[in-house]
């Protein structure tokens, strides 16, 4: 296992004929920059360079200067709204297009309002992006940003039936009222209606709005009435949506957790679709060479576990209620469940080990690769490289400790008490998650009779320990 970071950025080396429209790719997906890569590159353009976050991506941009710029919006260290300006700067004259999830049409839309040229979504064939972005690069129309405070009428009346608070609101402090519908009128004061003052009808929604930087990540955590309440912000041109729902509901709980699930899933089906088209649109005069295939049975193999992580947390989640969970711990060595944790979801260059400890404990090592593959997925999403794995001597006699240490920001304050509960997630979090990942690694380790902790990294960042029997 290497002990080297995987770099933040890749610039190219081999540069195309001369007039080929040079292209950077900023996304934090790996298989997803590779495929477009080769979509670009079959499609006439030349890639110069991709990066895994924004900050690593305008570092890339100011080095190469490309004509075009793909960015991914929902994006660790950086996100790409946030870059947008300073990637504008750089390259005035270039084509920026914005790459959004199926669920951030608004947050896209604020990007081309805010200077990008056009957006991409998600999921969409390749081909129909690759189309898309000759119309970019050609100069032909992109699509515009909807008129401030403009939605679809039928929306409104999707909105209007929908069984948690919907709230718009003008996009300039004091944020009047511009609509509301039948939910959130029962969870807001008496009279609050079109043109009245946020902090009229919910001071706590004002502040979240005046005070929060990134409000598109939620969902955030306010007082509104009576009612402790979980809110999400989607943001357009000139307005802002605030979904609410009291918290303690048991089928607001559950909408929540089939959403973040879906938003889960929708990632990996969606490069497994693109993978699938680009090897069945692969044609005689234009073949994928050894490589090119090598490169993509390992991205399907990559994505299909990423499914399987999903899926499994899901039914050990349902078998945690029915009370049917099983574990057969035998003596492991958990080295070895470490690298081949880290070797299936190639993760080698971006993780450290470091074995402190050699003895081997009582534990089912499938389900300690389970624990373990949820908290390097968690150090990726949420913290920030170098991730070292330690495994180490327990501060009591006859336990090992194995620790998943990240040098991100950390876990908040407040929310650590509520680390290990059931659908769960921290306020303001840039990365989704189905908030079942810490639930199931806790169940498991103490199915297990061992324990899972958190503590705050010194100088910042996040470690989980799993601590189980030693088996000697």
């Amino acid at each position: 296992m290497s002990t080297e970071m995987s770099p933040q950025t890749t610039t190219g080396t081999n540069a195309g004929p001369q007039g080929k429209p040079r292209v950077v790719i900023i996304d934090d997906t790996a298989d997803l920059r590779d495929l477009l890569r080769l979509a670009l590159q079959r499609g006439g353009l030349e890639v110069v360079g991709e990066a895994a976050d924004g900050r690593a991506g305008i570092d890339l941009v100011r080095e190469t200067l490309p004509d075009l710029v793909l960015l991914d919006l929902s994006m660790p260290v950086l996100d790409g709204m946030t870059a947008l300006p300073e990637i504008r700067a750089l390259v005035p004259a270039a084509k920026i297009v914005v790459l959004s999830g199926f669920d951030a049409l608004q947050l896209a839309e604020r990007a081309v309002a805010a200077g990008a040229d056009a957006y991409l979504q998600k999921g969409m064939p390749l081909h129909r992006m690759l189309a898309r972005i000759r119309e970019v690069m050609e100069g032909r129309a992109a699509p515009a940003a909807p008129s401030p405070g403009t939605v679809p009428p039928a929306r409104y009346d999707a909105l209007a039936l929908a069984p948690f608070g919907v709230l718009e609101v003008d996009g300039i402090p004091p944020y009047r009222v511009i609509s509301l519908n039948a939910s959130a009128r029962d969870l807001l004061p008496a009279g609050t209606g079109p043109g009245t003052p946020l902090p009229v009808a919910s001071p706590a929604l004002a502040e979240l709005l005046a005070t929060s930087t990134r409000l598109d990540d939620g969902p955030f955590d306010a007082r509104i009435g009576e009612q402790d309440s979980q809110v999400t912000v989607r943001s357009t041109p000139g307005s802002h949506y605030l979904y609410f729902e009291p918290r303690g509901d048991e089928v607001g709980v559950l909408r929540t957790a089939i959403a973040t699930t879906a938003h889960e899933i929708r990632g990996p089906v969606a490069v497994l679709s693109a993978l699938a088209e680009t090897i069945s649109e692969a044609s005689s005069e234009v073949p994928l060479d050894d490589e090119q295939q090598l490169r993509l049975v390992a991205s399907i193999a990559r994505q299909a576990r990423m499914l399987d992580s999903i899926t499994s947390d899901l039914l050990t989640a349902a078998q945690i209620q029915r009370g049917a969970l099983r574990v057969a711990p035998t003596i492991t060595d958990p080295r070895s469940v470490v690298e081949t944790t880290v070797d299936d979801r190639h993760l080698d260059r971006t993780v450290r080990l470091e074995v402190m400890d050699i003895r081997k404990v009582v534990a089912d090592p499938l389900r300690l690769g389970q624990m373990l593959g949820n908290l390097l997925g968690n150090a990726h999403k949420y913290g920030r490289p170098p991730v070292v794995v330690r495994i180490r001597a327990a501060g009591e006699d006859g336990m090992v400790a194995i620790d998943v240490e990240d040098a991100g920001d950390g876990v908040p304050s407040e929310f650590r008490d509520q680390l290990f509960r059931e659908f769960t997630r921290a306020s303001g979090t840039s990365a989704a998650g189905t908030g079942l990942g810490l639930h199931v690694v806790q169940t498991l380790a103490l199915a297990q009779d061992g324990r899972v902790d958190y503590t705050a990294a010194d100088g910042g960042g996040s470690v989980f320990t799993i601590t189980l029997p030693a088996a000697d």
